[in-house]
């Protein structure tokens, strides 16, 4: 067996590709297709949607952790959940790296500024 996808999207292209193979199983010939060929894809399917049911709930949690940290104006919180949710989504993606927001307060104290 294979080694299971990292994020959301490797599984759902994984799970398109497990189709795929019954289907093209099928066509080839379908007298000669090993029940126990199906059988293990099946199973492989089976625990790839278990795993991906289990990350759109993670994601969700996620989702509610950055609401409650957008309530309570913890902005270094929404992006923890949101970078979490990202990384369930696709593990490939890369996340931008945090806006200095104090940016204003550094220029103001730049000693280039100083007269």
């Amino acid at each position: 067996m294979e080694k299971p996808p990292q994020s959301l999207s490797q599984t759902i292209t994984y799970l398109k590709h497990c189709s795929s193979q019954l289907m093209t199983n099928r066509a080839i010939s379908p007298a000669s297709i090993s029940i126990q060929r199906i059988h293990e894809i099946a199973s492989i399917e089976y625990l790839e949607l278990d795993r991906a049911s289990k990350q759109v709930t993670s994601i969700q949690k996620d989702l509610f952790r950055a609401i409650h940290a957008l309530d309570g104006d913890d902005k270094a919180a929404v992006r923890e959940a949101l970078s979490d949710i990202i990384y369930q989504l696709n593990s490939e993606i890369l996340v931008p790296a945090f806006k200095d927001e104090n940016k204003v307060d550094k220029l103001a104290c730049d000693p280039a500024l100083a007269g």
